[in-house]
């Protein structure tokens, strides 16, 4: 006999007991006692814990989320019942199929990553104050074959950069990269360049771009680092620029932030914001200039001035 249906017999018997006891002294026990343990004899037995029995627990296969260099987990998920020959075909199958996915995944970034350090070939910096020094020093460190042009108008401070790598009008008690450039001439320092950084203080720009824009590139992204006004005019440099240069579709960018040109040249960590209407324009002046103690974010608007 089952244990539930030995249980339930002896249910039974000790209801029929309980029941004749009941009505042989109904004048003891209240009526609605007796109706509930005449309904208790009705319900279903008690569930009867069992005790568990010890399962295998097997791993799930690994689901790919994203490739990554590590190797897959073992694909193994029923030792012992498998034999040895299956669970290493399962196992090559399993490996092969990761190879490929880790070999595609780098495929894919590569073809979709624009490196634009490595795609710069000379980048022009106007003006020689202490900021654009700075700034020009930023970005040659960065790349030791990476042509920067200083467009100066002091022909000493062009000769000591040149010679001595030294400016020597501003932050002279710090060294230049090698591939730093001076000159004098605007055509030499423009020709070819892929960025141009605008270093020349706010009141005097319009003037400056002016002489210059004949051998600017229409195309050429301006990185503005002035900051200001023009006091007769009261305009920003997002709009000196394109007014200067005879070009309302010039590229512009402009860089700024709680920066000093000493702490770029001592290596400090500083934090600058690149901002443009071009999100990929910003991108490109981002990767061009972050480095390990410059930080460089982002911002996109319609309210980009320039001050």
């Amino acid at each position: 006999m089952k244990q539930s249906d030995k249980q339930e017999t002896e249910k039974g018997a000790g209801t029929d007991k309980i029941a004749k006891y009941c009505t042989s002294h109904s004048s003891i026990f209240p009526p609605l006692l007796l109706a509930l343990m005449a309904t208790a004899a009705f319900l279903p037995p008690a569930p009867v814990l069992r005790p568990r029995i010890p399962t295998a627990r097997y791993r799930a296969s690994p689901i790919c989320a994203a490739a990554s260099d590590a190797p897959p987990p073992d694909a193994d998920t029923d030792e012992g019942e498998a034999p040895r020959g299956g669970r290493k075909d399962r196992r090559r199958v399993v490996r092969i199929a990761w190879e490929k996915l880790v070999r595609w995944s780098r495929s894919w970034r590569s073809r979709n990553r624009s490196d634009v350090l490595e795609t710069t070939r000379k980048v022009v910096v106007l003006g020689g104050g202490s900021f654009g020094t700075a700034m020009a020093a930023q970005v040659a460190a960065k790349k030791p074959d990476l042509e920067v042009a200083m467009l100066l108008r002091d022909d000493l401070v062009c000769r000591s950069i040149n010679d001595r790598h030294v400016n020597s009008k501003y932050l002279s008690e710090y060294s230049l990269p090698e591939n730093i450039v001076a000159t004098t001439s605007a055509s030499e320092a423009l020709a070819g360049a892929d960025f141009c950084f605008h270093a020349v203080p706010v009141q005097f720009s319009s003037s400056f771009l002016g002489s210059i824009s004949s051998y600017v590139d229409p195309k050429l992204p301006f990185i503005s680092l002035s900051k200001g006004l023009e006091l007769n005019t009261l305009r920003t440099m997002s709009q000196i620029i394109p007014l200067a240069l005879g070009n309302p579709r010039q590229p512009f960018i402009v860089l700024s932030g709680p920066s000093f040109a000493v702490e770029l040249m001592e290596k400090l960590p500083t934090a600058m914001v690149v901002a443009s209407k071009d999100k990929k324009l910003a991108s490109a002046v981002q990767q061009l200039l972050a480095s390990s103690n410059l930080r460089i974010s982002t911002s996109r608007g319609r309210n980009c001035r320039g001050t």
